[in-house]
């Protein structure tokens, strides 16, 4: 704590000995300055103002008494030391009137003058402990209710609490004025975020010099608050007035963000609804699918419901469809699913304005099939949901989304197939290349027993054991997804695809192809892409 003091004397050698009489360093007195009257010191005060005065009570012009009174009105936090010759209670009185802190007669003994400045001190001490206190605790409670505003405000967007709660929250959080008289909800993506955040070298030092000036700007329109969603993306929640209103908000907030720190932002803007968590809710989805319009029309950067063009809803695959596809993956068959994505991104790239809900509803229904498949067979955690949701959210341009699908929907087809090539022994592996390599041929349990050297039981009790299939259904299996591949990928003739499966008897083919598809291999060949 570094303080400071002046000296009031017209005297000049007790002005000197007061200042020679302490150690004014060990009181943590950095700065000692002295004025010969009261006029001066005043004067001196309005550049310097010192935190404890020691001002003799007889001058000429402005006396002691009314330089502390003149004091305390204009710096009440400076501590005052009244000196004078005079015992006198009316003096004393005045003192305390006043609000002097300290009354010593002349003449001064150092222990009078130590005693005082001890006093001094520790209220100076003390006041200061007690201000550090109080702004600790209104930060504190600024933090908190701002931690809680957000939370209610998240927990409406998403869902979470009726209208009833909020009515009861948004008074006691000092949310009334945002909510009153509807409200409409912006959100705001950072453009390029994650290029950016390379240029800056701190993608949280990006997002929060965005924060700042959204901040800043909803206080100075005072139209709202920021919702902090996500590392690169906010939610406004805003209570604009009407339409015209809230898109010159978005366009002065834009045009401040590309101004000052050079961020592009895209926004999806929701309308205008009535107070209450419903309302606000449909204004949430509103502009969250508009904000998906970013990847139709790279080239604006502030979106909304009202303004977008007819788009053609892309197609979803049926519920037949996706119960074949899944009854692939069932079996560790990758390959429908991939192909059936490749057909869909190609689609996409073909040019046609497609609607993004659609695209997005596509998507969630692919990364579907394969998180449950995914998860019954047992795989560690899955990050497909996760990664399919950080792509849609990203991506700036549907070439984006296309490019980053691709790589995210191999990947997680992979994690399905792995599932199902467990760690087998040694002699189970050799069976199992052993039946790839010729299933094409009239094979059996004994040939694939000699094949290993084991009796031919023993070989049938580890198979079930590690495989949990029994020889002859793996075998069955595993023709009939080859047979599956060639009527996708070949020409072949179906009693063709049947001999090049190991069936010599066509009809028997047809029997067990209808069996593990429910088809028969000509209804097949007519569904297959």
């Amino acid at each position: 704590m570094k303080l400071s003091a002046m000296i009031v004397d017209d005297e000049p050698l007790m002005r000197r000995g007061i200042e020679l009489a302490l150690n004014w360093n060990g009181y943590g007195v950095h700065q000692v300055s002295t004025a010969p009257n009261g006029r001066i010191a005043l004067q001196m005060m309005e550049r310097q103002q010192p935190d404890i005065l020691l001002t003799d009570v007889r001058m000429p012009g402005i006396d002691g008494l009314e330089l502390s009174r003149i004091v305390k009105e204009r710096w009440n936090h400076v501590k005052v030391i009244i000196i004078s010759g005079y015992d006198d209670f009316t003096y004393a009185k005045k003192c305390i009137s006043y609000g002097v802190t300290d009354y010593i007669l002349k003449p001064i003994d150092g222990n009078s003058l130590s005693q005082a400045m001890d006093k001094i001190v520790n209220e100076i001490t003390e006041a200061q402990q007690d201000r550090q206190k109080r702004a600790s605790l209104s930060y504190k409670l600024e933090q908190t209710v701002g931690i809680a505003r957000q939370k209610v405000l998240k927990d409406v967007l998403f869902g979470e609490t009726a209208s009833l709660e909020l009515d009861r929250y948004s008074s006691l959080l000092g949310l009334d004025r945002t909510l009153k008289g509807g409200a409409a909800v912006a959100l705001v993506k950072i453009h390029s975020f994650k290029q950016k955040s390379a240029v800056f070298r701190d993608g949280g030092l990006l997002h929060y010099a965005v924060q700042n000036i959204l901040e800043e700007l909803l206080r100075i329109h005072q139209v709202g608050e920021l919702v902090d969603l996500r590392l690169g993306s906010f939610c406004l929640v805003l209570r604009p007035g009407d339409p015209q209103t809230l898109k010159r908000f978005v366009s002065q907030a834009q045009k401040a963000l590309t101004e000052y720190i050079r961020v592009q932002t895209a926004w999806g803007i929701g309308s205008i609804h009535d107070s209450g968590a419903a309302g606000l809710r449909r204004s949430y989805v509103e502009a969250s699918r508009a904000l998906m319009l970013r990847w139709i029309q790279p080239e604006r950067r502030m979106f909304s419901l009202s303004d977008a063009p007819e788009l053609t809803a892309f197609p979803r695959p049926g519920a037949d469809c996706l119960k074949t596809l899944f009854q692939a993956l069932a079996i560790g068959d990758i390959q429908p699913v991939e192909q059936k994505l490749k057909e869909a991104l190609r689609l996409l790239a073909g040019g046609e304005a497609y609607s993004p809900d659609s695209i997005e509803a596509y998507f969630w229904d692919m990364a579907g099939i394969l998180e449950s498949v995914y998860n019954e067979r047992g795989g560690a955690e899955s990050e497909i949901d996760e990664q399919v949701r950080e792509t849609l959210y990203f991506c700036d341009t549907l070439e984006d989304v296309i490019e980053r699908m691709n790589d995210v929907f191999h990947k997680a087809c992979l994690a399905v197939q792995s599932t199902f090539l467990r760690p087998y022994t040694k002699v189970i592996r050799d069976v199992i290349d052993y039946l790839n390599v010729n299933f094409r041929h009239d094979i059996s349990l004994a040939d694939a027993a000699n094949h290993v050297y084991l009796n031919r039981s023993y070989l049938s009790y580890l198979f079930v054991q590690e495989t949990g299939r029994n020889f002859s259904d793996f075998l069955t299996d595993l023709r009939m997804d080859k047979a599956k591949e060639l009527f996708r990928n070949t020409a072949l003739k179906n009693y063709e695809i049947a001999d090049e499966v190991g069936y010599r008897d066509f009809r028997h083919f047809g029997q067990m192809f209808k069996r593990h598809t429910g088809m028969t291999p000509s209804e097949y060949r007519k569904v297959v892409p």
